[in-house]
């Protein structure tokens, strides 16, 4: 294996653990404040990535430069949420506020899968070349 490749196989490692790293953050921070189990958190990641790969494809614009944009929009999209999903579950039994959640994870996968089928969009970035495939995965090749 060549240099490239394993500092690329390092770099996707890390930066897939980053991304659960923020993500079991962003949900340990939503239980302790809120008390509430959001089941529907990775799911609304996943289409806030769908978001940034859309305006790639439709644009143009790098994925890296929407999310500030993304993360605005999922702002408003989670207050939103909050105040006519969750809010009126609050003082309602757990399991409730489970079903609810639940409910809404499970209607944003299939919308997902309706939308987009079952196979992972990449996109590329003006600051990587072409994608390759490593090891059953689309990455970018460093360089």
């Amino acid at each position: 294996m060549s240099f490239e490749v394993v500092l690329n196989i390092i770099l996707n490692g890390l930066l897939t653990g980053l991304v659960y790293g923020l993500m079991a953050l962003g949900l340990s921070v939503i239980f302790g404040v809120v008390r509430i189990v959001n089941f529907a958190h990775g799911e609304l990641m996943a289409v806030a990535m769908y978001a940034a790969v859309i305006s790639f494809a439709a644009f143009g614009i790098d994925p890296l430069w929407m999310i500030v944009p993304v993360a605005l929009a999922f702002f408003g999209l989670g207050y939103v949420m909050q105040r006519a999903l969750i809010n009126p579950f609050i003082n309602r039994p757990e399991h409730s506020q489970f079903m609810l959640l639940l409910a809404v994870a499970l209607v944003i996968v299939n919308g997902l899968l309706v939308a987009f089928g079952p196979t992972p969009a990449t996109s590329r970035s003006i600051t990587r070349s072409t994608p390759t495939r490593l090891a059953g995965c689309w990455s970018t090749r460093c360089g």
